[in-house]
């Protein structure tokens, strides 16, 4: 319940701001300052700096339960409930009597659907604390969540007791009245909530929603409006008013609402799939189209909208686009027997009557296995093939949480989920210190890097990163042209090449610094900078090449206009060999540096051999295990062979080390919706 989720994150954060500022000793100045810090990440809701700072006060001291605690904080405020739920298990590792580490806990197994042990660690806080109303609000939040309404009522009104102004446990328990079919309590209490919180958004979209569902819905309405006015950002709220103003009959109105969903959520494939149905029943086929495109763009696995997308092109005379849909529909659901029924009709559409044949033959097989009725054939098939039989708005399972798109939110921005690029040896350029801060969690050295920045002639720093530096191309030529002049002064060609390949490299001049790279191997073979660099230069460059060639196969131009090729498909990818030949190399020179088994990994997983790609990723963390970036990489992995256990674990640990894009793939994969 979307009421009940922003009531615990607001509780949680209220909860932090004043908890432990008195806490600290005068020998702990480091650790309280960036405790204190976090605490005021946290209050402007920038979560992924509030855990960099915690990560550093962990560091200062490892067994400061208060940083594990506000570390999960922040983690349950980006969606990682089972990061959060970890940080909090360590908490109650050092302070075993620490009873909001318990009630949190809980709240993030249930968030996980663990509720018999959500049930355990809120009952456990009432042992060490039986006068929380909190602790009472979350075990009756988790009690709804399995269906035992009576008991949920029971700990809702104990919390009332202990703070009758608690609008929140008025709003649970007006919840818990509801489902128990007593609206009248209902709204009484829901009533209350909005008198002692009236700026609870979720109590009047609540309140609206009974409301429809008692065909008051004008009245409905209003609360919706107010709702908005509070809230004006927040997607749900609009759906919710679209379906009260479907049941009136307003269709324009219902399609403005659901139009300002997807402007504020544009990754959410439900409300596209409304409005795709109702243009559909207005016979505006084009623009059916573009939202079942959006629905299959976001959700290709969504078999009603390649159905339904079907029917409108036949509709649109386009019977063989009709059939491809209906394949990809049995491609999902291969006993649908209404694709059959419908590319049976499309394809004798475009005279294949053969196949069309064969998916008659086909329905009626699945039909006569799950029917046993004396209906004729015809009968049945036009039951099986009539599409509204599925154009039924859907009006409870959206995900409107990631419309809330806030600073430090960043799960919810719109990435591409692509793994990490590789790790680069690249040159510390005079930057703002600022910068170099954001970036620390993707800085790391060696000792070979350090023996280097120590002893070079020019004072040249360099470090390991996979991220991108912010420099004027005009401003890094300028260092690497007087850097290379003052070396070779000095006779030094073998650092004058390899500071020309990585500021090349760095400017993406790939060929530039594949060639300054080779000079400096006939000089010194065993150059571990300037092999991991080709190597890794190599790769780039070769699949910049091949995207550029899919591209420019993938549409032609002719007298008619743009093509599309059909053979794109034959153009082989890449197979890296001599990358991987640099990579070994660099192994077997240096079997200790985390950053070739992490570049090595990467191609692996290019060339979809994940096994090695994962022993990849695990090596490099065992060397080096603040490598965020092979977590993460490993975690798609995971995810990718269906092992989501392990993949969110990775993710998780990815995040906590500063991979921000890591939140986005937890949000979508690994928390409860």
């Amino acid at each position: 319940m979307n009421h009940q989720k922003n009531m615990i994150r607001n509780l949680l954060l209220v909860a932090v701001l004043f908890l432990f500022f008195p806490i600290f000793s005068e020998g702990q100045i480091n650790y309280q300052h960036f405790i204190v810090s976090g605490q005021i990440s946290l209050s402007e809701k920038n979560y992924t700096q509030a855990i960099r700072d915690f990560n550093i006060a962990l560091e200062a001291k490892p067994k400061g339960f208060e940083a594990y605690f506000l570390r999960g904080i922040a983690k349950y405020n980006l969606g990682d409930f089972n990061g959060a739920a970890d940080d909090f298990g360590k908490t109650i590792d050092i302070h075993p009597l620490y009873t909001r580490a318990y009630q949190y806990r809980g709240i993030c197994l249930d968030r996980l659907y663990d509720y018999n042990h959500a049930l355990s660690d809120f009952d456990h806080a009432l042992t060490l604390d039986p006068f929380d109303p909190q602790v009472y609000l979350a075990r009756g939040d988790t009690k709804m969540h399995l269906h035992d309404y009576d008991d949920a009522l029971k700990d809702f009104t104990q919390s009332i007791q202990l703070d009758p102004k608690s609008g929140a446990a008025y709003l649970s328990r007006g919840i818990a009245y509801h489902m128990l079919k007593n609206d009248s309590l209902a709204m009484k209490d829901i009533n209350e909530s909005i008198h002692y919180d009236y700026f609870n958004v979720d109590a009047w979209v609540k309140r609206g929603m009974i409301h429809v569902e008692m065909d008051s819905l004008q009245t409905a309405i209003k609360d919706y409006d107010k709702a908005a006015t509070i809230k004006p950002d927040y997607p749900f709220i609009y759906f919710q008013r679209a379906l009260a103003y479907l049941k009136l009959k307003d269709t324009t109105q219902t399609i403005r609402d659901y139009k300002k969903v997807v402007s504020l959520d544009s990754t959410n494939a439900l409300t596209f799939y409304n409005l795709a149905l109702l243009e559909s029943m207005r016979n505006n086929y084009w623009a059916a189209l573009k939202y079942y495109a959006k629905v299959i763009s976001i959700n290709p696995k969504n078999v009603y909208a390649y159905y339904n997308r079907g029917v409108v092109e036949q509709k649109l005379n386009e019977p063989w686009r009709a059939a491809m849909d209906y394949s990809k529909a049995l491609d999902i659901f291969p006993d649908f027997a209404g694709a059959y029924i419908n590319r049976s009709y499309a394809r004798m559409q475009y005279g294949d009557t053969l196949g069309s044949n064969q998916d008659r033959d086909k329905a009626m097989a699945i039909i006569s296995k799950v029917n046993n009725t004396s209906k004729s054939p015809r009968e049945l098939f036009r039951k099986y093939g009539d599409s509204t039989y599925f154009n039924k708005i859907i009006e409870f399972e959206a995900d409107f949480l990631s419309g809330e798109m806030r600073k430090g939110r960043v799960q919810f921005t719109n990435i591409n989920i692509n793994p990490m690029p590789n790790f680069y040896a690249v040159y510390s350029l005079p930057l703002p210190d600022s910068i170099y801060d954001k970036r620390r969690e993707s800085i790391f050295y060696d000792k070979k890097i350090s023996l280097f920045n120590a002893s070079n002639k020019i004072g040249a720093k360099l470090f390991f990163t996979f991220r991108n530096l912010p420099f004027s191309p005009r401003f890094a030529r300028k260092i690497m042209d007087e850097d290379k002049s003052q070396l070779l002064m000095e006779n030094d060609s073998l650092d004058a090449y390899l500071i020309s390949g990585i500021i090349n490299g760095m400017l993406r001049n790939y060929h530039s610094a594949l060639t300054a790279y080779t000079s400096c191997l006939k000089l010194d073979p065993t150059n571990v900078f300037a092999l991991l660099n080709r190597g890794a230069s190599r790769f780039d460059l070769e699949e910049s090449i091949y995207a550029e060639r899919l591209f420019n196969s993938s549409i032609t131009i002719s007298r008619g206009g743009f093509q599309a090729n059909k053979k794109m498909g034959d153009i082989p990818p890449p197979v890296h060999e001599k990358s991987l030949a640099d990579y070994n190399r660099l192994i077997q020179l240096d079997p200790k540096m985390p950053f070739a088994y992490y570049n090595r990994g990467n191609l692996y997983l290019q060339q979809k051999k994940f096994k090695e790609a994962i022993d990849d990723y695990s090596k490099a963390i065992e060397l080096e295990p603040k490598m965020g970036a092979a977590y993460y990489n490993r975690g798609l992995i995971l995810l990718y062979m269906k092992e989501n256990n392990k993949a969110c674990e990775d993710l998780s640990k990815a995040g906590e080390l500063g991979i921000n894009d890591a939140y986005n793939v937890i949000k979508r994969y690994c928390s409860k919706q």
